[in-house]
This record gives structure tokens, sequence and C-alpha cells, in this order.
């Protein structure tokens, strides 16, 4: 089999709709990550950075990494079906590919230990043991997934925030922010103190902390319903699709923001909280868990189906071109995004951690996202892959890849 046949697929066969989604699942995973840094402090109680908290709390929180690892499972589900296409194994291929998203991963974890690559890598290996079960066995494998976090808080003997102490007032929140400023290691240490401190991380354990709903159980819950998704086909005939992808956005949209209005109202009356310090009754809290849960993944089909459909208007398209020139270049933006804002962030660089607000943050995110839409769409002119995807797929492959456009075969 020549090596031609085993290489992979050309920029042009991808799906133009599934870049876009990537793309808006790019810019709310930097926004949520940027707010780890201090702006999701009850300190910052200014009315616009309540604003922002609330857009980003609403709008991104966990949607953002729910529907980034929905696409992951579905990018193997599209895989195995070009495989199977083209006559080839998957499986050497597949576990090179995995291999090299491990590495490159840990290497990312020194840097910032909210690396998700490592975790992906290790939950992509029980997509090949899965791969074969009935779509309907997944569908039910990945609702059950779901139900471990709600479970889990609701049997747990343990403080019902995953371990957080309670922080009761504004001034002892800023009090907090001030002293993370003058002894977190992101605040004061060396690039060398931070790669020493975040060498914990690695690997990933996706049996960590099944009591919160951002577990490596729930991850693979996404997997499933991903891998599902393209399994289906549904994504190869977008048009013929539409009338099903339009129930998908409406009840997407429809039940996701309205379980997470529903947990919001349990936050303000019953003192509910997914992240923060739990005061519900144990009923309480199990709902406001199943709503969140059940809410997160309704809201992150709905966005995609709303993209997946509002690109197929000349104009819709146009306007969302961007996105898909950083979807495009997944890899690189990801792991571009983590330099920048870590060079915002830490005392290397600019040494802004935990002293911005939500809006402040905020506004960074938008202008970094900006920069690296900017970026993309000039390097896709030019390169046939970003990258880091360009040394992902060579290292897979065992072969360098042609970078350059103009490295393509003329028709």
């Amino acid at each position: 089999m020549s090596r031609e046949t085993t290489g992979p697929v050309a920029p042009a066969s991808r799906i133009v709709e599934v870049d876009i989604v990537r793309g808006f699942a790019l810019f709310g995973v930097l926004l949520v990550n940027m707010y780890g840094f201090g702006a999701d402090s009850i300190a910052w109680n200014f009315p616009t950075d309540k604003l922002a908290f609330a857009v980003m709390r609403v709008f991104f929180e966990s949607k953002s990494w729910t529907l980034f690892s929905m696409l992951f499972g579905f990018g193997f589900a599209v895989q195995l079906q070009r495989a199977h296409a083209r006559g080839f194994r998957i499986l050497p291929i597949y576990l090179r590919r995995l291999a090299v998203l491990f590495v490159l991963g840990a290497a990312h974890a020194l840097l910032y230990d909210g690396d998700i690559l490592m975790l992906y890598a290790e939950l992509g290996l029980g997509l090949l043991v899965v791969r074969r079960l009935p779509t309907r066995t997944l569908l039910l494998l990945a609702v059950g997934l779901m139900l471990v976090f709600p479970l889990a808080r609701l049997v747990s003997t343990r403080d019902r925030h995953a371990g957080s102490e309670e922080i009761r007032s504004v001034g002892e929140a800023r009090a907090r922010l001030e002293r993370a400023q003058r002894t977190h290691v992101y605040a004061t240490g060396s690039l060398a103190e931070v790669a020493a401190d975040n060498a914990s991380a690695i690997p990933a354990n996706p049996l960590e902390d099944v009591n919160s709903p951002e577990s490596g159980l729930a991850v693979f819950a996404m997997f499933l319903l991903g891998f599902s998704v393209g399994r289906s086909g549904v994504l190869r005939d977008i048009p013929g699709h539409a009338a099903p992808i339009a129930r998908v956005r409406a009840w997407g949209l429809g039940f996701g923001f309205s379980a997470m209005a529903a947990e919001r109202v349990l936050a303000a009356t019953a003192g509910y909280a997914v992240f923060r310090s739990q005061r519900a009754g144990p009923g309480v809290q199990f709902a406001g868990d199943l709503l969140f849960a059940f809410g997160i993944a309704a809201l992150a089909l709905g966005y995609a189906a709303t993209l997946i459909l509002a690109a197929q208007t000349p104009r819709g398209r146009a306007a969302l071109a961007p996105l898909a020139g950083v979807g495009r270049l997944a890899l690189t933006v990801y792991l571009t995004q983590t330099l920048m804002f870590t060079t915002l962030f830490y005392g290397y660089g600019f040494g802004q951690a935990f002293r911005l607000g939500p809006g402040a943050v905020t506004a960074w995110a938008v202008m970094i996202f900006a920069v690296q839409v900017v970026v993309c769409q000039w390097w896709s002119r030019r390169f046939r892959f970003g990258p880091m995807e360009w040394l992902w797929r060579s290292l897979t492959y065992l072969k360098w890849q042609p970078l350059r456009l103009r490295s393509d075969p003329t028709p």
C-alpha cells in the first residue's frame, strides 16, 4: 500500500461547517481558561465585571470543552470511515496519532496545568475499544457516564464543593487574590519553577475527581456523542438533513438554556453551586447537577446545529469563514492561546495573574482571538496545515508532509 494512500486527508476534503464549530469552541476554551487566573473570584463586583462573568458562565463555561470534546469523537468517526473507504488499517496510524498528541499535551501541561490533550490521547484509546458497539449502546453509555457526576456528588461524604474552602465575603476574596499575587508560582515563578510545579499534572488521570462535571468520564461521554453523530453521516449531506439538524437546534437551545436558567434559580434561591461552595440540600444539589450535566450537552449540540445551519447561506458562510480558518488550525490555535495568555499572566511575562477581573479578561480574550483569526487566515492562504498540525501529521504518518499549498499536485 502506498504511503500516499495512507496519508492525511487534503484540506479541500475537510467539512467546513465542522471547522466553523471548532473555531467557535476554541474561543470559548480560551475565555474560560483565562478566567482561571483570578477572574472567577467573587472579589470582582463591579457591574461590568458581573455582566462579563455572567456571559462567560451562561454561554461558555463547560459548554466549550463539551463541544470541543464532541468534535474529537466526531473526528474519530470520520477517520474510521475514510480508512475503510481507502482500504487501510486504522489501528497503527491512530495509535501513533494518540501517542504524538500525548507528548504534545505533556509538554503543554508543563506550561499550563489545564491541558486537555493528554486526556484526549488517553481517552482516545477508549474509542478504539467501543468503536464497534451499536449507536444505541454508545448513546446509553454516554448518558450513564453523564450521570456519574450527579450521583457521585449525591453519595459523597466529602465537602460538596470538591474540596475548596468557602469564601464568605468580597473582602476575603480580595485578600486571597492579593495573597496569590505574592505567593502563587504563576505570579512569582520563573519558567522553570512553573514547569516543575506543573509536572505533577503529567499524566492526566481520567478517573480523577468524578465529583466534577468536567471529569474524564464526562469528556468520554462527549466523545461518544460526537462519535455517534459522525457515524450517522448526517454532516456528509447537510442540506439533505437540514430538518433534523434544525430540530437539534431547537431542542438543544431550548432545553439547554432552560436548564441553565433553572440551575441559576436554584443557585439564587437555595445556595446551589457547581464550582463554588455548596450550601444546598442533597435533593436540590442533585437536581441542579442533573440540569447542569445535561444542559451543557444540550447547549453544545444546539450551538453546533445553529452554526452548521447558518453556514448554509452565502451570507452566513462568509460571516463564519474566520471561525473556519481558526478551526482548521485547531491544535496550533489551542497551543498558541496558552503561550499568549501565560505571557500575559505569569510572573516572567507581564505578571497579571490574579490582577484582572472578568471585564478585562474578556477583553483580552477577544483581542487574542482576533489576532489568531487574522493570522490563521494569512497562514491558510499559504499552507496546507498549521505548524502543529503539520508536525502531528508528519509524526503520525512517519513522513514529512508537504506544507506549502503549492506542493499540492495540480490536476
